[in-house]
């Protein structure tokens, strides 16, 4: 069964084996996706990054641009990408930094991702610009996204650890500003909730930076649907990374 593995094993993974790594959302940790290596088969193992400030790292300072957490990110996917087959999860903001990344890769002669999968984001460019955002307005957006109760949303302490976070993130996404489209030649599989903020003509767009495969896949939910069906995206994604008639989950 596909799994997280530990630190020792990700160091030398198996050259039969994909290593797909998840990158975080907006205020999100790599504790997100810790069950979601239960749903893949072998031949897929899962790996969830984690950004500085948060989770496993949260003494280390917050980053607050795309090309700085994008860096400490991709320093994290070499040693793998040096030695064994990788893949790229990224949800919302994390759609963008596995974005990046694979551009880092390609610009540093490192071997591309077999295949970028991008959950709830428009592609790089789209949707920037919009702080300033009062505190009020900030909890609005996230309980609004979904992903975050609103009986939690509302805690004081809970407001105190994550506002921080996300207000680097927000600033990360809000100030970028990408160089013009580059087209990778890998494919690109592009997820979605059938209510979420991201539009299906928005998603579709992912398509012009690739110059191989782009579908898209809509899962009954809103920004954060992933959270309603793990396993479904966990069988979608492993159909397209290992051949025909091994990709069933156990």
């Amino acid at each position: 069964m596909g799994n997280l593995l530990t630190q020792a094993a990700l160091e030398a993974p198996s050259p039969e084996t994909f290593t797909l790594f998840c990158l975080p959302h907006a205020g999100g940790s790599a504790v997100y996706y810790a069950g979601f290596g239960k749903f893949f088969p072998d031949g897929v193992v899962v790996r969830p990054l984690e950004l500085p400030g948060r989770g496993r790292r949260a003494g280390e300072p917050l980053l607050t641009s795309i090309e700085d957490l994008s860096e400490d990110l991709f320093a994290q996917i070499l040693p793998v990408a040096r030695t064994a087959p990788y893949a790229l999860f990224g949800h919302s903001m994390g759609a963008l930094l596995a974005y990046r990344c694979a551009l880092l890769a390609r610009a540093r002669a490192v071997a591309l991702p077999t295949a970028l999968f991008v959950s709830s984001s428009a592609i790089p460019g789209r949707g920037a610009g919009t702080l300033p955002r009062p505190p009020e307005r900030l909890w609005e957006q996230v309980i609004g996204m979904g992903g975050v109760p609103q009986c939690i949303a509302e805690s004081p302490d809970f407001r105190k650890y994550l506002e921080p976070v996300l207000r680097a993130d927000f600033t990360a996404v809000d100030t970028w500003r990408p160089a013009p489209a580059t087209s990778l030649p890998i494919p690109i599989a592009v997820f979605l909730g059938s209510d979420d903020l991201v539009s299906r003509a928005d998603a579709r767009e992912w398509a012009k930076l690739t110059s191989d495969s782009c579908d898209l896949h809509a899962f009954p939910g809103n920004h954060f649907y992933l959270q309603e069906h793990w396993e479904s995206l966990a069988n979608l994604v492993a159909r397209k990374l290992l051949p025909s008639g091994t990709s069933d989950a156990p």
